[in-house]
């Protein structure tokens, strides 16, 4: 408040003294000539003294070099190169986007291998999968009540995890598992999608490794063509809208 203050102060007082010189020199006007060579600098002066004033009051520049003369013990004035600088900066940039395309390569070539490792099942039942079903708390709270949604949710979610508090994810999240999101408009038990449920769930080791090597990682996410996103750590589904239509396939990365 004290910086919109003064700002003001100083812009009323340049406005006033504008609005003088212009009235004093406006055609028409009798018994007033225009200013004389010594008035106009000794405004000039008076407008230079106030923003100085206005400035140094706004910018706390006393208050800085107070603080400096009293603490100037702890501080150590050096010379930097900017050459070096900026090279620096770029070698912690290029150090930081390795560890993370390390990751990302490490994911793609396991997610090849277990893909093709992975033996086609007909017949494969939704009880043969364990995963965690991260939209499982969201839906069975909208579509049922009481007793009868913790029944349904106990019988269609096979794992249940339990979550701490992050703050690096802002969320709460489970380290020893993945979550899975399917959308909506897909059935969970069709053997397409539990196929790809079964050999996705060893990609659960990759993602852990990454972040053993990698703490700085965040969200590792994988999506396949047929809509199932696997991600790590495992949190809560919360959709971006009531509706969820979240589907991996048409997101623009």
């Amino acid at each position: 408040m004290a910086i919109c203050t003064q700002s003001c102060s100083l812009f009323c007082f340049v406005s006033i003294q504008t609005v003088l010189i212009f009235s004093l020199s406006a055609p028409g006007t009798n018994g007033f000539l225009f200013p004389q060579h010594y008035t106009m600098q000794y405004w000039a002066g008076r407008i230079e003294q106030e923003i100085d004033r206005v400035v140094r009051l706004v910018s706390g520049v006393q208050q800085i070099k107070g603080i400096y003369n009293e603490k100037r013990n702890q501080f150590e004035i050096k010379k930097n190169s900017p050459k070096e600088l900026v090279e620096k900066v770029a070698l912690d940039i290029e150090k930081l986007l390795a560890k993370k395309r390390k990751a990302l390569e490490r994911l793609a070539r396991a997610a090849e291998v277990f893909q093709k490792a992975n033996a086609w099942k007909d017949n494969i039942k939704e009880n043969e999968i364990e995963y965690y079903d991260a939209k499982a708390d969201s839906e069975y709270a909208d579509e049922f009540d009481g007793e009868e949604g913790a029944q349904m949710k106990s019988t269609s979610q096979q794992l249940q995890l339990t979550f701490v508090d992050d703050p690096n994810f802002k969320n709460q999240v489970n380290y020893s598992s993945t979550a899975v999101q399917i959308p909506t408009d897909i059935y969970k038990g069709s053997a397409v999608i539990l196929n790809e449920l079964n050999w996705t769930a060893a990609l659960e080791e990759v993602f852990i490794q990454n972040r053993n090597e990698d703490p700085s990682l965040l969200w590792q996410v994988f999506g396949s063509a047929t809509g199932v996103t696997r991600y790590y750590p495992a949190t809560p589904w919360k959709p971006p809208n009531k509706i969820d239509l979240y589907d991996v396939r048409r997101r623009p990365w």
